[in-house]
């Protein structure tokens, strides 16, 4: 499963349809009624654009002072050095979310300038676009939710990037190139899983920012990381969330 939503009697889980194992849920459950009464139910839900129910409350995010996110609708911001627009529809990236702040205010500890960046899990774009923005010059997002591909490649074009090159896929899209930088704000389990592709794609010296997951996964993925040459820059945090930079030695 992708996510969860806790909650005071339970939680909701959250998987793409295509990769829901009934029988292995049920197997699961079955394991855990043995400790404690339980009960489920699964649900599909229909494509939706859930941005337009909340619109009317969206706001401008601005983000270390010097940038700001906003959406078509909004006003330009005046004295903020980059202004990035985001077109909010299904993907993940509107800058509203704490690890899209965590990952956007590293980005200003890295010289980006003339650097080959990854955006994995781009989501929006708006990671990759910044990259752009700050002067890297190679670029290359890549997720496998067709909204996020096409509202990434859209978003691009609203801020005049050109320079970006948005893949549809997975890990498996990154093939043999390798990146200065590598920004993965994805989620605990496709790091868990990728990391060392990660590695494999990045120059000697380069740096990986990871988030999308809480303080209770730090320990998980460092221990994971543990066989390969990744030293560890910075951590940071806001709430549970979680963002850290590593470098490859």
């Amino acid at each position: 499963f992708e996510s969860y939503l806790e909650y005071e009697n339970g939680l909701k889980a959250y998987i793409q349809t295509q990769l829901l194992d009934r029988s292995a849920v049920t197997e699961t459950i079955s394991e855990i009624s043995e400790l404690t009464e339980i009960s489920f139910t699964i649900k599909k839900l229909k494509q939706e654009n859930w941005n337009v129910k909340w619109e009317r409350n969206y706001h401008p995010v601005i983000i270390n002072d010097s940038c700001v996110i906003r959406a078509p609708f909004h006003d330009s911001v005046v004295d903020i050095k980059y202004e990035i627009i985001i077109m909010p529809r299904m993907s993940f990236g509107t800058g509203h979310h704490e690890t899209t702040k965590l990952m956007i205010a590293e980005m200003f500890n890295l010289d980006l300038n003339g650097k080959s960046v990854l955006d994995m899990g781009s989501g929006t774009g708006v990671l990759a676009i910044l990259a752009s923005k700050l002067g890297a010059s190679n670029l290359v997002g890549i997720d496998y939710d067709d909204w996020a591909f096409n509202n990434a490649k859209d978003n691009a074009i609203l801020n005049n990037v050109s320079n970006i090159q948005f893949l549809y896929g997975n890990s498996d899209s990154i093939g043999d190139k390798k990146y200065d930088i590598i920004l993965a704000n994805i989620n605990r389990n496709i790091i868990l899983n990728d990391i060392e592709i990660y590695f494999g794609a990045m120059n000697l010296g380069g740096e990986i920012l990871l988030s999308g997951f809480f303080k209770e996964d730090v320990s998980l993925i460092l221990k994971k990381i543990k066989k390969l040459r990744l030293k560890l820059i910075e951590r940071k945090n806001k709430n549970r969330w979680q963002m850290i930079n590593l470098k490859k030695v």
